[in-house]
C-alpha cells in the first residue's frame, strides 16, 4: 500500500474517481430532475455493507449460539438477505423495494439484533441468564429494539442527508490524493544534471617557457677614444 501511495498515477487516478463520486452524490442530493443515480449508488454501497454485517457479525453469532437462539438468529440472517436483494431489486425500479429507505434499513437491522437478544435472554433465564445478560443490558436491548422500530416506521433522516455525508468524505479523500499527487510528481521529476566546477582542459592556457635573460651590447667607442 506504501508502494502504490508514493506512485502518482495511482493517486491521481484515484482523486479522479474520488472527485466524480462527490460530483455524483452532490447531485443527488440536490434531487436534480431525472438523476437517480446517486439514489443507486448508495443502495448499493448499503447492500455491500449490509453483506459484510452478515458475514462477519452475525455468522459468527450463528455458530456461537444453541438451540432457540439460534433458530432466530437464522431468520434473522434470512430477512436481512432478503433486504439486501430488495435494496439490488430497487436499482430497476420494482414496486416496494424502490420506495426502501436507506434509514429504514438501518433500523431493520437494529430491531432484528435486539430482539433477537432479547430473546436470548429469555431463553437463559434464571442464574446462567443474570451472569450472560444483565439487567442494564437487557434494557439497553429494548431501547435499541424499539428504536429500530420508530426508523422503520418513520425515518428521521432522509437519504439525501447520507448523499451529502458520502460527498463530504469523497472531497476530504479526493483532496488528500489530490495533494499526494502532486508530492509524487515533484518527487519522480527528473534532476538536472550539475554544471561541473572545473573548466574543461582545452579552455586552459598553456604555460608559457621561462624567457632566458637578454644581456646587453657594448656600447660603440667614440671616435676621440680611439
Amino acid at each position: 500500500m506504501q508502494k502504490l501511495m508514493k506512485n502518482w498515477i495511482f493517486t491521481m487516478t484515484t482523486c479522479i474517481l474520488l472527485s466524480v463520486l462527490a460530483v455524483l452524490m452532490l447531485l443527488g442530493a440536490f434531487e436534480v430532475k431525472g438523476f437517480t443515480l446517486a439514489k443507486d449508488i448508495l443502495h448499493l454501497l448499503v447492500a455491500v455493507v449490509l453483506s459484510i454485517y452478515i458475514i462477519f457479525t452475525l455468522f459468527p453469532v450463528l455458530w456461537r449460539y444453541r438451540g432457540v437462539p439460534r433458530l432466530f438468529v437464522l431468520l434473522e440472517i434470512a430477512i436481512l438477505i432478503l433486504t439486501v436483494v430488495a435494496l439490488v431489486f430497487a436499482q430497476v425500479n420494482v414496486p416496494f423495494f424502490s420506495s426502501l429507505q436507506v434509514c429504514s434499513v438501518v433500523g431493520l437491522a437494529i430491531w432484528l439484533r435486539g430482539a433477537v437478544e432479547i430473546v436470548r435472554a429469555y431463553v437463559l433465564k434464571g442464574t446462567e441468564g443474570a451472569k450472560k445478560m444483565p439487567l442494564w443490558a437487557l434494557c439497553l436491548l429494548i431501547l435499541l429494539s424499539a428504536f429500530g422500530v420508530w426508523q422503520m416506521a418513520a425515518p428521521t433522516i432522509q437519504d439525501k442527508h447520507f448523499l451529502f455525508v458520502i460527498a463530504a468524505v469523497a472531497i476530504v479523500m479526493a483532496t488528500i490524493f489530490g495533494v499526494a499527487t502532486a508530492q509524487n510528481r515533484k518527487r519522480s521529476a527528473p534532476k538536472r544534471a550539475k554544471k561541473s566546477k572545473a573548466a574543461p582542459a582545452a579552455d586552459t592556457p598553456a604555460l608559457e617557457a621561462p624567457k632566458e635573460p637578454v644581456t646587453a651590447l657594448p656600447k660603440p667607442k667614440a671616435d676621440d677614444e680611439k
